[in-house]
């Protein structure tokens, strides 16, 4: 049976390159982004960035230096998501002897915000014990308060 999830952080002062959103599957689960959108709060100047989703398979090594939201069940009485969530993570994911593959590449400009809501032929799994990154490439002009949300799906577990 499959449960839906959703993780955030908000009002983060973002001024270096980072892993947005880090989603670690659980190991007899596979998790499916729905949707990912990050917002910023304060700034009123026009930027271009570019947001990468990252899956990375076999031995990679997290990120660090962020923090680990708690994932909540869009359906109240679900149980607890069974992988993990990590948000903020400055130092970026890097690989192992796995691999890190970029399933989704673009380029957003701050005043719209990014918003990934992919058709469902176009949403990305992540297989048991594998990890999937939202990376911001580069660092921003300037420190910027950002927010954003990442909904996914437990299937198995």
């Amino acid at each position: 049976m499959s449960r839906m999830y959703s993780a955030s952080f908000e009002g983060v002062s973002v001024s270096a390159a980072q892993d947005f959103f880090e989603l670690v599957a659980p190991a007899d689960g596979v998790i499916r982004v729905h949707r990912v959108v990050i917002t910023q709060d304060t700034s009123e100047v026009s930027e271009q960035a570019v947001c990468k989703l990252v899956r990375g398979e076999g031995s990679v090594t997290s990120g660090s230096g962020g923090s680990t939201p708690t994932a909540v069940p869009t359906s109240k009485g679900d149980p607890a998501f069974g992988g993990t969530v990590e948000a903020n993570n400055t130092t970026k994911m890097v690989v192992g002897t796995g691999a890190l593959k970029v399933v989704h590449r673009e380029a957003w400009n701050f005043l719209s915000g990014f918003d990934f809501h992919p058709t469902p032929e176009e949403r990305i799994d992540v297989s048991p014990s594998d990890r999937l990154t939202v990376e911001l490439v580069s660092a921003p002009s300037g420190a910027t308060t950002m927010s954003g949300t990442i909904w996914f799906e437990e299937l198995g577990g």
